[in-house]
């Protein structure tokens, strides 16, 4: 026989952060992944069934366009027998 808690007793629990049904911390970690596992399966759905471009070398292409970019933008370095200091 499961023995109920007075309103007394279920307060003190809630004041030390003890949770007193087990079944709901068991929901709220599969409500808590529900998202993760979703977003994940349809990933894997899109990238088998539909062309997805390759994020990686995507993320390549644009580091060597920004290095280019600041390479050819970058201040001239001061040589060594320049004694102008502004």
């Amino acid at each position: 026989m499961i023995q109920k808690r007075t309103r007394n007793q279920t307060s003190k629990l809630k004041k030390f952060g003890v949770r007193p049904n087990t079944e709901a911390a068991t929901m709220g970690i599969i409500r808590s992944c529900f998202s993760f596992i979703a977003g994940t399966v349809c990933g894997v759905y899109l990238a088998q069934n539909y062309k997805v471009p390759n994020i990686k070398k995507l993320a390549d292409t644009a580091m060597v366009m920004a290095k280019h970019v600041e390479e050819q933008y970058r201040k001239p370095k001061k040589g060594k027998d320049d004694d102008n200091y502004d």
